[in-house]
């Protein structure tokens, strides 16, 4: 019998759950007591590669720092040899200058790193994710990059931009700090949910239309700003009042192995912790739902992706039909900014369906 072909537009690995966070806006933060700690085995990561048939791009990003994992490498080359393109998400803390050259050896094409703040006193409110690490970080990869007469990995940043650091001017400098960075591309997300009531201060999701255009046309001054300096900057922000279910993670054509081995359609349907675990969004607690396809310990990927149900869960997002536990996902609010009379044209062609936002991976606010 000949099996249908599994081709993956992304593969979201978790290569570690583990992660140095402890305090702050992070998910583990408010529940490290109850945090599960899994490496992905390479012969695991090897078994998903050898089922699919085709795959554009391997994230390896997750609840956890990559680097974590003592056989991250081992995993990157099995990526490259099938021919996807490889993006690293990392903190930064773990990059040190036998990894930074081996991930420009070993043909990294993108790295991204979490930002939750301009200085170290903002950004310690994501605690373990330092300033200064990524800083570090990112100079050494340029010094590497320098070395070896190579232009890979590309070097990005993720700024989660929190209602504090708005409060504090953070999106007026972002910008300049960026230039300094020496990139070419960022992304800015909001915080848009919390991970406790203690932090749900900092969130930043506007509750009017007034509201949103204000901070929309701030993002999108920073934007033209940072194109003006050489800065590609991709500015996101949860609308309220788009009500059409749209996923931005297109799990029709992705799917996330994470680092015990379980397949799910993204990281938000596998944290990696016990029931109960929520968070709060809008105000209210919003429970994570549980979705496992599968385990790649007892499991082939082929057999868990073209298993009927896991197809038809596909095909209600093909359509832009919300399944269950996935209404009401935070994810889901996420438009594109424009800036004066654009606003509302754009909030509503994300509202008709009209545009598809690429699928974002990271697990930021």
């Amino acid at each position: 019998m000949i099996r249908p072909p599994v081709i993956l537009d992304c593969l979201h690995v978790e290569a570690s759950s583990r992660s140095r966070a402890e305090t702050g806006f992070t998910i583990r933060a408010g529940h490290k007591k109850h945090w599960l700690d899994h490496d992905l085995p390479p012969a695991l990561f090897q078994k998903a590669l050898n089922d699919v048939d085709a795959v554009a791009e391997v994230r390896f990003h997750g609840w956890g720092d990559p680097l974590a994992n003592p056989d991250f490498l081992e995993m990157l080359a099995a990526a490259r040899k099938k021919g996807a393109r490889t993006v690293l998400f990392t903190d930064g803390g773990r990059l040190a200058d036998a990894q930074a050259n081996a991930l420009v050896r070993d043909g990294l094409d993108a790295v991204v790193f979490p930002l939750a703040g301009l200085s170290e006193d903002t950004n310690f409110r994501r605690r373990g994710t330092s300033l200064y690490a990524v800083l570090a970080a990112i100079d050494r990869l340029h010094t590497v990059r320098a070395v070896h007469e190579s232009t890979l990995p590309e070097i990005r940043v993720r700024y989660t931009l929190t209602r504090t650091g708005l409060a504090a001017g953070e999106l007026e400098h972002l910008p300049r700090f960026l230039e300094g960075l020496g990139i070419a591309q960022a992304s800015l997300r909001p915080l848009s949910y919390a991970t406790s009531p203690q932090t749900e201060y900092d969130v930043l999701v506007p509750r009017d239309q007034e509201s949103f255009d204000a901070v929309a046309e701030a993002m999108h001054q920073a934007a033209r700003e940072a194109a003006g300096l050489g800065v590609a900057l991709d500015c996101k922000l949860v609308h309220g009042g788009v009500r059409r279910f749209h996923c931005p993670d297109t799990p029709g054509e992705s799917l996330f192995l994470a680092a015990d081995g379980a397949v799910s359609p993204c990281p938000l349907r596998n944290v990696p912790m016990p029931d109960p675990a929520s968070y709060r969004f809008h105000g209210h607690d919003i429970p994570f739902p549980r979705d496992v396809r599968g385990n790649l310990h007892a499991d082939s990927l082929a057999a868990v992706w073209n298993a009927p149900d896991y197809r038809d869960f596909r095909f209600a997002h093909d359509t832009d039909a919300a399944p269950a536990g996935c209404a009401g996902c935070w994810r889901s609010f996420l438009v594109k900014v424009a800036a004066g009379k654009e606003l509302g044209k754009d909030a509503e062609r994300d509202r008709d369906g009209e545009k598809r936002e690429e699928a974002s991976g990271g697990r930021g606010g």
